[in-house]
């Protein structure tokens, strides 16, 4: 019994060590966290009532169509800034 007690405390340490991640960095080689997280942030209608909601579309457009990881992740990034709500608001410029 106390085995399995000393395994579930170290274990439980792991996992409360391991750093939190969303999946979405910046800089990081790839463009492809940046379109999954842009994904998971309009499936379903979601964000669909930003003010800047088509923009960002057109800007999502426009960084998948570079090859260039930089280009695109710059890109990506101005589309979710578009979506993304800030103190509860969204941006309007």
């Amino acid at each position: 019994m106390k085995l399995i007690a000393i395994l579930l405390s170290f274990l439980l340490l792991t996992v409360l060590t391991l750093p939190a991640s969303a999946g979405h960095s910046q800089n990081n080689g790839t463009c492809e966290d940046d379109k999954t997280h842009y994904e998971n942030m309009i499936v379903n209608g979601k964000r669909s009532d930003a003010p800047l909601y088509a923009e960002s579309l057109a800007m999502r457009d426009k960084a998948h169509s570079y090859n260039n990881y930089k280009l695109c992740e710059k890109y990506m990034e101005e589309a979710l800034r578009m979506i993304r709500k800030t103190n509860g608001e969204y941006p309007t410029e």
